[in-house]
C-alpha cells in the first residue's frame, strides 16, 4: 500500500509541475535559446523512482 502511494505521490507531483511549473531556458553562444518544460526533467526522475520503488517492493522474493 505504502508503495502505491509513494508511486502515486510521485506522478501527481509531475502532474503539478506540469500545470503550474515553469520552463527552463537554455541560451547559447550565437544568442539562440531552446525551452523545455520543467515537467519534462521532473518526469524523467519521477519514472527512475518509479522504477526503483517498483522492484524494491514488487520484485520476486529470493528464498
Amino acid at each position: 500500500m505504502w508503495a502505491t502511494l509513494a508511486i502515486v505521490a510521485m506522478w501527481v507531483a509531475v502532474l503539478f509541475v506540469g500545470v503550474y511549473g515553469g520552463a527552463a531556458t537554455f541560451h547559447s553562444v550565437d544568442t539562440s535559446f531552446s525551452t523545455i518544460p520543467s515537467g519534462v526533467f521532473v518526469a524523467l526522475f519521477a519514472a527512475f523512482g518509479t522504477g526503483s520503488v517498483a522492484k524494491r517492493v514488487f520484485g520476486r522474493k529470493s528464498e
